[in-house]
């Protein structure tokens, strides 16, 4: 629009026009058109010529409509900003915090809203649809009296959720104002020099006033309804993968599971005792003061050691559940993983939490640095000379070549080298200097590919400037992991759990009182474990179940012989009471076929889950089961022996 000739024509429309008429705004004169549509006289011409209609009217309402339109969006948007600014306060919440989540779902559920009448709509999937819908044989078992996934996955309902705009709620007689929407961000670590855009949802909470106080009251009760809503459950945390650690934090929830009661865990009793009390001890209240008080750092640390299969993970998780934490697992294995990585991932932790550190001798950076000087020393001076070269100096004597300390290579047994060589340099008289130069030529070239094929597990991984006590996968040494646990800058008043198959390969300074402060040793079942994992796995079986396999016993067998008291119990008084006291006995039955110290509790359970509705069947069997694990560890040996034997004949 061009401005100089509008105020042109308003100029002449005034001159030409009769001054005792005023203008009227529906009728504007044509020269105002012209300079508000370009081309009006000719196209109103044109039209008037072929329909007799003059349009003057028409487009004078039409511009006199978008006139008053974009003023008033504009004044409002002006307005509204500075209501805003004067009269409103708002909490902004991103997608990624766990809030954001807490606020959808109190909102869904809670609220009579807006929210009610738009919303969108997610399916379930994971933990959140077994918490929404509990399967039953009506709406999960086909015809046939399977389970039917199709069937059980159609009854679960979607999620619904607030849809993107402004929602308005009221809450202790307060507006709020919920605004969803989405904001672009751009992602710098793309790899491409640009970077790519992403869009993350964002939440917006408004009320009328100049404080925020009321939006804090109303997102704590949000969070308290979500928290009361996983009481029960524990949430297991992992690291974010690197790409996604720039706008979503560092760690995930990965699942959320019904929390594992401290019954299950079969463990003594007396160090279950006393590592709850412990464990509670530390996490009072008042502990952190105590704590300061006598300048020691708020930090407690657990070794969970033992064969695998013995529950060192189930009593982690039943201790989290006990005291409601969370769980966040490092795997220290991971090969994209830094000791920065690891130091951020520490100091990111909540106040309170359990930091698992599962099979931590599966990683080099944790391994004791007295097995890594075993396969050390350049000179090839000592033991750990012999047993890493061993393989060379019976090659080197083999071929009657070496004499003595080829350079510090075949440095197994200088003497019996050096004899091996003088034997053989007896028969061969045309052995020169010239030939212990090629050998010595072929020795080098043959040195990296040696050196790379035992770094790993003969300590010789500091190729190319690496320490000795750095992981060749991780990039994290014993240095940065001690830092990590409990540097100077390491974050206070977390739970470290650490298991470990073999202890004594850790390294001692990661072991250390002060690091760790209790070590929970993890054996094989004894008589009285199994009688406990047996009680406990039968204990909600009917006692009607009890008393049909009792008399198919009978049936079977012909005569009671000493199923008669069994029964008896079970018919007479309480049937609970009466069913504790046979699966006691039974109990007591099953426990004496095995014996102490020979068997995991996981491979105990798995023999009884075969049967998990018939304990007297169970313990029928028990003997059969028994010889099959012997015959299968028999199985096992010569093939471990076949392993060594090939690792001895290569040394």
């Amino acid at each position: 629009m061009d401005m100089r000739k509008l105020t042109h024509a308003m100029n002449s429309a005034q001159r030409t026009g009769n001054s005792s008429e005023p203008l009227s705004l529906t009728e504007l004169p044509p020269s105002i058109l012209d300079a508000l549509v370009p081309g009006y006289s000719l196209i109103s011409r044109y039209i008037h010529a072929l329909t007799g209609i003059d349009i003057s009217f028409f487009v004078s309402i039409g511009l006199i409509l978008f006139a008053v339109i974009k003023g008033g969006q504009f004044l409002y948007s002006r307005g509204s900003r500075a209501f805003r600014y004067l009269f409103l306060s708002s909490v902004y919440i991103k997608q990624h915090d766990d809030l954001f989540d807490m606020t959808l779902d109190w909102m869904a559920k809670t609220q009579i809203s807006t929210s009610k009448r738009r919303a969108t709509a997610k399916t379930q999937r994971g933990p959140r649809a077994q918490n929404e819908f509990e399967a039953t044989e009506a709406n999960a078992l086909s015809e046939d009296g399977f389970f039917d996934f199709q069937k059980w996955s159609a009854r679960v309902p979607p999620r619904y959720e607030p849809y993107y705009g402004r929602h308005f709620m009221w809450h202790n007689r307060r507006l709020f104002i919920f605004h969803r929407s989405k904001r672009s961000k751009l992602d710098l670590g793309s790899g491409s020099g640009l970077g790519k855009v992403d869009e993350e949802d964002m939440i917006q909470i408004d009320c009328i006033g100049r404080t925020i106080e009321p939006i804090k009251e109303l997102l704590a009760v949000a969070k308290v309804w979500s928290l009361n809503r996983l009481r029960g459950t524990t949430t297991i945390r992992h690291p974010l993968p690197k790409e996604r650690q720039r706008f979503g934090g560092l760690w995930s929830k990965l699942s959320v599971r019904p929390s594992r009661p401290m019954q299950t865990v079969i463990l003594d009793r007396a160090q279950k005792e006393m590592i709850v009390t412990d464990m509670n001890d530390y996490l009072h209240p008042a502990s952190p003061q105590w704590y300061a008080t006598r300048g020691l750092p708020y930090r407690r640390g657990y070794l969970f050691h033992g064969p695998p299969g013995t529950g060192k993970t189930s009593l982690s998780f039943a201790l989290a559940g006990i005291f409601g934490l969370e769980i966040y697992v490092i795997g220290l294995q991971e090969p994209s993983l830094t000791e920065g990585d690891l130091m951020a991932l520490f100091n990111s932790l909540p106040r309170r939490c359990v930091v698992l550190l599962e099979d931590v001798d599966a990683a080099e950076a944790a391994k004791s640095r007295k097995l890594e000087g075993q396969g050390e020393g350049p000179k090839g001076k000592g033991k750990g000379g012999k047993g890493n070269n061993k393989k060379k100096g019976e090659k080197a004597k083999q071929n009657g070549k070496a004499n003595g300390d080829v350079n510090g290579e075949v440095n197994g047994d200088v003497k019996e080298n050096g004899d091996g060589a003088n034997k053989k340099g007896a028969k061969d008289e045309e052995f020169t200097l010239k030939d212990l130069a090629k050998e010595l030529k072929a020795l080098n070239k043959q040195k990296p590919k040696d050196e790379g094929n035992q770094a790993s597990n003969q300590g010789q991984g500091n190729q190319g400037g690496q320490s000795a006590n750095r992981s060749s996968g991780s990039g994290i040494s014993l240095s940065g992991l001690l830092n990590a646990i409990d540097g100077v800058a390491s974050h206070e008043g977390r739970v470290l759990i650490m298991t470990t198959n073999h202890p004594e390969q850790l390294d001692a300074a990661l072991i250390r009182p002060g690091r760790v402060d209790r070590k929970i040793e993890f054996t094989y079942a004894m008589q009285e474990q199994i009688r406990e994992l047996f009680v406990r796995m039968y204990s909600g079986v009917d006692p009607a179940e009890i008393m049909r396999e009792i008399d198919e016993k009978v049936a079977m067998n012909g005569t009671a012989n000493g199923h008669l008291d069994e029964k008896k119990e079970l018919s007479n008084g309480n049937a609970e009471k009466s069913k504790k006291v046979v699966l006691e006995q039974l109990a007591e039955e099953f426990a004496s076929h095995i014996p102490d110290a020979t068997y995991t509790p996981a491979e105990i359970q798995n023999h009884l889950m075969r049967y998990k509705d018939e304990p007297r069947r169970a313990v029928e069997k028990v003997d059969d089961w028994i010889q099959e694990q012997t015959s299968e560890k028999e199985r096992q040996q010569p093939q471990a022996a076949g392993d060594d034997d090939d690792d001895s004949s290569e040394e």
